[in-house]
C-alpha cells in the first residue's frame, strides 16, 4: 500500500521512489557543480552521480538496485493510480516484489500502445523518468 512501512524496514516502495527522488536531487547538484566550474554537465543519472552520492553519505544508494527497479519508478511517475492498484492487488494476493516488478511493464507496454510505440519519448517527456534513459 501507498505509505506503508514494510514490516519496519526501509525497504518499502514509497522508500524505494524516495531514493529515485533523492538521486534526482544529486543530479541537479552535480549538474549545479559542473555549470560553476564550467565542465561537461550530465543530463542523466550517471555513475558521477552515484560517486557524489556516496561522498554526500548516501551510501545506501547503490547502481545495480536503482537499475534494477527503474520500470517500477517509471510506472510510479507516469501513471501513479496504476501503480498503487497494482500494488493493492498484489499485497492482497500476498504476491512478492519480484512479481510485482514484472507485473509493471503491462501497464508500461499499454501506455506505449496509446502513444506510438515509442516508449523512449514517452519516458524522455517526463522529467523524472527522462534522467533515468
Amino acid at each position: 500500500e501507498p505509505g506503508e512501512v514494510a514490516r519496519g524496514k526501509k525497504n518499502g516502495l514509497d522508500y524505494l521512489f524516495h531514493l529515485y527522488e533523492q538521486c534526482r536531487e544529486f543530479l541537479i547538484q552535480v549538474q549545479n557543480t559542473a555549470k560553476d566550474r564550467g565542465e561537461k554537465c550530465p543530463t542523466k543519472v550517471t555513475n558521477q552521480v552515484f560517486r557524489y552520492a556516496k561522498k554526500a553519505g548516501a551510501s545506501y544508494i547503490n547502481k545495480p538496485k536503482m537499475g534494477h527497479y527503474v520500470h517500477w519508478y517509471a510506472l510510479h511517475c507516469l501513471d501513479e493510480q496504476v501503480s498503487n492498484e497494482l500494488r493493492r492487488a498484489f499485497k492482497e494476493r500476498g504476491e512478492n516484489v519480484g512479481a510485482w516488478r514484472q507485473a509493471c511493464y503491462k501497464p508500461l507496454v499499454a501506455i506505449a500502445a496509446r502513444q506510438g510505440w515509442d516508449i523512449d519519448a514517452i519516458f524522455n517527456a517526463h522529467p523524472r523518468v527522462s534522467i533515468w534513459y
